[in-house]
């Protein structure tokens, strides 16, 4: 079961951001679909996995995930992964920079009957927020700005 397992998480991944096929949504994200990661506001269900791909696809279109490591066990999945594409539309309130940027996450994913059902996500928010410009990286310890 964990192979099937893993072979749905990079379905999703391939389809939903490398390809930017929303349609896959409605086929892998269960109903009662929780991301635990969510932004404030983003609706649970089929609905919140396609407002947050829009969110990064809209600000990278050209949005790649390249996934490093991918380990199942039960009904879980967790996922290292990195992803990628050049800033050209808004994140965060912030406007388009044309960055190249690489974001890295570790991701848990929990499915049910061929679906997911569950997401807990760990990105590293503050090196892309670096990476766009959005906050400026401090100088050495003690100095003021």
């Amino acid at each position: 079961m964990s192979d099937q397992h893993k072979a749905l998480a990079r379905r999703f991944l391939d389809e939903v951001f490398n390809e930017g096929r929303d349609d896959t949504i409605d086929e892998l994200i269960g109903a009662d679909y929780v991301d635990h990661s969510a932004p404030p506001g983003q609706p649970p269900g089929p609905d919140g996995a396609r407002s947050i791909s829009a969110v990064f696809r809209t600000a990278f279109p050209d949005l790649q995930v390249d996934v490093h490591e991918m380990v199942a066990e039960r009904d879980l999945v967790a996922i290292r992964a990195t992803f990628s594409g050049t800033s050209r539309g808004p994140l965060m309130g912030a406007p388009p920079t044309g960055n190249p940027v690489a974001l890295t996450s570790m991701v848990f994913l929990r499915l049910r009957d061929g679906q997911i059902v569950e997401r807990w996500e760990q990105a590293d928010l503050l090196g892309l927020m670096l990476q766009l410009g959005i906050v400026q990286q401090g100088g050495a310890s003690g100095e003021s700005g």
